[in-house]
């Protein structure tokens, strides 16, 4: 999700923060949304925290960003406070119920480190930490993981298969059962147990033996388990109904998928993702850490703190691009569509774009070619012309 800054300054410090922003010196900002967002999925909320660091610490920004794991929240810990407000999971709220901190361990609680000394929790102020999880009721103070709906599913799903896997392995165990009054009577070549005096015998492929008078061979044959590739189909299409994605999408089996139904069936997912892009990524995350960044630059660099952003998420990418492209076209015909949201879906920057294409307008008049470049005889003649003149200068 890309900003979009209505301050020169501003911009040529932020594209050098984006690669200092996180604390752990590894990923960019870019890269530490992704990292929010599938922590998001996968436990249902994310910490954030701003750490503000020294100028010495040579940041463009002194001001970094901590993702942890919602984990860190001692959820444990519940108290009713003198001054009115109260503990409860973790967060403390003032008397009228406004977040004011979070209790969290210095380490995480699923961890050893040489630092650990048992589960202790401290207080951190709420202006330093991002709380970001997808609000479904009023009044809920945490987030749920996308697979709850489907745990159940899913765990049913394991044993389904666990199930007849270990019925798979019984079916091959037993191969013939040879009934005889004599013992020293074998089929094949002949094995001990070690712990017993029970013979295990194997069968080789393609061999014959002729059975002695008195003797019978049973050999096994276990009943065929049908139905299930259909169990598993339904189950899987069940949990996908559950997170909030199609079939296809979880498991990349497109083979009942058409053009169609794969257009029609994205709608609803994209229509989901954009909800939470917009009423709780942004809001929550960017739009937060945006104006505390703008804070602090403005103290360390003198820049304004009340610029004007805009957030642009990406953009989708067309099913047909031929039908998609016209269809945009005429959004920015009509007057739809900007040109400067447009080059901001696509995560280029309005004006960057704009600046290669009057130089690639230039660049085309100077060697006689219209532009765009529409394909017709007379023009690439003359574009083959002027290329075979550049190649003689």
């Amino acid at each position: 999700v890309v900003p979009s800054i209505q301050n020169k300054p501003a911009v040529k410090l932020w594209d050098n923060w984006i690669n200092e922003s996180d604390a752990d010196g590894q990923l960019d900002f870019y890269g530490l949304q992704r990292l929010i967002a599938r922590t998001i999925f996968e436990s249902g909320e994310c910490l954030v925290r701003f750490r503000y660091r020294r100028p010495e610490d040579g940041l463009n920004v002194p001001l970094q960003i901590q993702v942890l794991e919602p984990d860190y929240l001692d959820s444990s810990k519940f108290e009713d406070l003198k001054n009115g407000g109260y503990i409860q999971y973790g967060i403390e709220y003032d008397a009228i119920g406004r977040r004011v901190a979070y209790w969290l361990y210095k380490e995480h609680p699923g961890e050893s480190s040489p630092k650990f000394r048992g589960l202790q929790s401290y207080r951190v102020p709420a202006e330093d930490i991002i709380h970001i999880y997808e609000k479904l009721r009023p009044g809920q103070s945490r987030g749920v993981p996308i697979f709850a709906p489907a745990m159940i599913t899913t765990n049913d799903l394991d044993e389904y298969e666990e199930a007849t896997l270990v019925r798979k392995a019984a079916e091959a165990c037993i191969t013939a059962v040879v009934e005889t009054d004599d013992e020293n009577t074998a089929l094949g070549q002949v094995k001990t147990e070690s712990d017993s005096t029970r013979k295990l015998e194997e069968l080789s492929p393609g061999m014959v033996e002729y059975l002695s008078s008195g003797e019978k061979i049973t050999f096994n044959n276990p009943p065929a388990s049908t139905g299930y590739a259909e169990y598993v189909s339904a189950r899987l299409h069940s949990i996908a109904a559950g997170i909030g994605i199609t079939y296809q999408q979880m498991t990349g089996d497109l083979s009942q998928a058409n053009y169609s139904s794969m257009r029609a069936g994205t709608l609803d997912f994209r229509r989901e993702v954009e909800q939470f892009q917009w009423l709780t990524f942004i809001p929550m995350f960017c739009r937060r850490v945006m104006t505390i960044w703008l804070n602090t630059a403005a103290i360390s660099s003198s820049i304004k703190s009340n610029i004007e952003t805009d957030w642009t998420t990406p953009r989708w990418d067309w099913v047909d691009p031929l039908k998609d492209v016209r269809s945009e076209t005429e959004e920015l015909n009509t007057y739809r569509k900007s040109f400067s949201e447009a080059a901001r879906e696509r995560g280029y920057t309005p004006e960057k774009l704009a600046e290669e294409i009057a130089k690639d307008i230039a660049m085309f008049e100077k060697i006689g070619i219209p532009y765009p470049f529409v394909p017709n005889e007379e023009a690439t003649a003359k574009m083959v012309e002027s290329t075979l003149n550049l190649a003689k200068d």
